[in-house]
C-alpha cells in the first residue's frame, strides 16, 4: 500500500478470520510484548487470533507505507487514549466488527473510522433511543425490521467515526452528535458545530457492513483492498 495524498484517506478493509489477509504465526511474530500479553487475556481462541491479525494487519500496513519493517513500529497513546506513531505524519484508526476489520490511514491528523455488520445483535429501538436524535428515528418510519437495522448502523458508524476523529469517545455524547443523510447514507454533520466535522460513507465490496470516515476538515477517501503476499 502507497501512503494517502494530501487530504486524502486510505481505508484497508480486511478479513479477521482468513489466514490469506495475514498468516497468524507471523501477526503474532511483529507484536510486541505488550501485545502478546494482551492476546493472550482473551478466554476465547477466536477472539485471540482476531486480536492478533488485526494488530499484526495494523502493523503490515502501516509499515509498508513507511517503507520499514511490521515489528519496528512503536506506537504510544495520546492525552485522550489514542495510539499514534512518534516521529510520524502518518495517522490512522482501526476499527473492527466481528470477523470484519477497516483501517483508516490519511496525513490528516484528526480522523476516525467506524465498521459495523448489519448482522450485529443489538437492541436497534432501545439504542436509537438512548443515543439517536429525533430526526435519526423518524427516518426509520415505514422501513421494515431490515431496512431499519441497516439504516441504524449506517447512523451508528457516523456517530462512532465522529467520537473517534477527535479521540473523545463516548466523552462526547452520541445524541450529541445530528448526523444528515442522503440518499440514505450519511453526508454531514448538524451537531456539533464546533469543531466542524466531515463524513464519508463507505461501502464496502460484499455488502455485509456499514463503514463511516469522519475528520475534521474536508477529505476524499479511497479503498484499496489488501491481501497478504509475503
Amino acid at each position: 500500500m502507497s501512503g494517502p495524498a494530501d487530504a486524502e484517506i486510505i481505508v484497508t478493509p480486511f478479513a479477521l478470520d482468513d489466514e490469506s489477509s495475514l498468516p497468524l504465526a507471523l501477526a503474532r511474530e511483529w507484536l510486541n510484548d505488550e501485545e502478546r500479553v494482551r492476546a493472550d487475556r482473551f478466554k476465547f481462541e477466536i477472539h485471540r487470533e482476531r486480536f492478533t491479525r488485526g494488530r499484526g494487519m495494523l502493523r503490515h500496513l502501516l509499515g509498508d507505507s513507511l517503507g520499514v519493517a511490521p515489528g519496528s513500529l512503536v506506537f504510544a497513546t495520546g492525552e485522550k487514549g489514542k495510539p499514534y506513531l512518534p516521529g510520524s505524519d502518518l495517522h490512522f484508526n482501526l476499527s473492527h466488527s466481528e470477523n470484519r476489520a477497516a483501517l483508516a490511514v490519511s496525513l490528516l491528523s484528526s480522523i476516525g473510522i467506524d465498521i459495523e455488520r448489519f448482522d450485529r445483535r443489538v437492541d436497534v429501538d432501545g439504542l436509537s433511543c438512548r443515543c439517536f436524535r429525533e430526526t435519526e428515528i423518524a427516518r426509520f418510519a415505514g422501513m421494515s425490521a431490515e431496512e431499519k437495522r441497516r439504516a441504524f448502523f449506517w447512523v451508528w458508524t457516523a456517530k462512532e467515526a465522529r467520537m473517534k476523529a477527535t479521540g473523545e469517545g463516548f466523552h462526547l455524547e452520541p445524541q450529541r452528535i445530528e448526523v444528515a443523510f442522503a440518499d440514505g447514507l450519511p453526508s454531514r454533520y448538524l451537531e456539533p458545530a464546533h469543531p466542524p466535522a466531515y463524513v464519508q460513507p463507505v461501502v464496502l465490496p460484499g455488502d455485509e457492513t456499514a463503514c463511516s470516515v469522519a475528520a475534521l476538515v474536508p477529505f476524499r477517501v479511497k479503498v484499496v483492498g489488501c491481501r497478504f503476499m509475503g
